[in-house]
């Protein structure tokens, strides 16, 4: 992947955080409180989830999930939930999007995004 696609992917994932921001805010969140936040990625097979998980734990996320979707379009895609315990302040921050696209680009696989309960 090219670094101008990588840098695609990442706009888009800023583009959503700022209108989640502006929800979150507009219903009283606190952006700064630490709480359990679950990043979602897919892998295109099960080595690639493999190699995705094993570079998530490394850097400090628990994994939730890592199985096969069920998809009929794609047999062999994988997804791998990943939790960390930070802010969504710091979740926000371009730095961690950039940080989990390039660790999923390493792995062949591709960030999805994050959740967290609220």
């Amino acid at each position: 992947m090219s670094e101008a696609e990588i840098q695609t992917m990442i706009a888009g994932h800023e583009s959503r955080n700022e209108a989640l921001r502006q929800t979150l805010l507009s219903k009283g969140i606190d952006l700064r409180e630490p709480r359990k936040i679950e990043c979602h990625f897919w892998a295109f097979n099960r080595e690639d989830a493999t190699s995705l998980a094993t570079a998530l734990t490394a850097s400090g996320f628990c994994i939730l999930v890592q199985r096969p979707a069920a998809s009929p379009q794609n047999p062999t895609l994988w997804n791998v939930e990943a939790a960390i315990q930070q802010s969504i302040e710091l979740t926000m921050r371009r730095e961690f999007t950039d940080e989990l696209v390039r660790i999923a680009v390493s792995c062949s696989a591709q960030y999805d995004g994050w959740g967290t309960s609220i």
